[in-house]
């Protein structure tokens, strides 16, 4: 089973296959060795991190996070003249991020398409809460090319419910009338659970 942030990185690579103004050789989802000539244009994305924090107090019940996921989402492109780079770079991160943010089923993470039940229809992540975008200009290799980055910072919450193997079968309870004296008798009663 996937991880939610495997999820929402699939969900961006889905929304940015096949784009007409975002020209690509295939894209990766790890990091690799140096990209070289023939596969440039290319685009990476991969999971950056993830840190989950307590969504309550942290030592009162099951453990609760909100999760902070950030992809990376990395366009490198060449053979251009060095001027000409940071127009392409533009291009390309802005239309990354209006496809992604601007897409209803993506920001609020429901497909229309799909059935009610279906759990892939439910969102992917309460919230966006950062995009930081960045520029590479590496001067090793046998070309000279630029890289645009955006890491985008996506929100959920996961909970860890106790794995209990026990079966509650009955419950007991023992109590003695309000301002009874020390010889009364306690009132007893025994609950049989059934189980399924």
């Amino acid at each position: 089973m996937s991880s939610e942030a495997t999820k929402i990185r699939e969900a961006i690579i889905e929304r940015l296959t096949g784009q007409d103004w975002l020209p690509v050789n295939g894209f990766r989802r790890q990091v690799r060795p140096q990209l070289q000539e023939e596969e440039l244009p290319a685009l990476l994305v991969v999971i950056v991190d993830e840190l989950e924090s307590p969504e309550d107090e942290a030592n009162c019940g099951q453990p609760r996070f909100m999760n902070d996921v950030t992809i990376g989402i990395s366009y490198c492109v060449d053979e251009m003249l060095p001027e000409d780079l940071d127009q392409a770079l533009d291009a390309a991160t802005d239309g990354i991020r209006k496809r992604l943010l601007q897409d209803p089923t993506f920001v609020r993470g429901v497909d229309p398409s799909k059935a009610m039940d279906d759990p892939d229809r439910w969102p992917l992540f309460e919230a966006v809460t950062k995009v930081r975008r960045g520029r590479l200009f590496p001067q090793e290799g046998a070309t000279y090319f630029a890289e645009g980055r955006l890491e985008i910072t996506f929100q959920f919450r996961t909970s860890y419910d106790p794995d209990i193997e026990d079966v509650l079968e009955h419950v007991v309870i023992t109590a003695r009338p309000a301002g009874a004296g020390p010889g009364t008798p306690p009132i007893g009663l025994s609950i049989d659970i059934p189980t399924t």
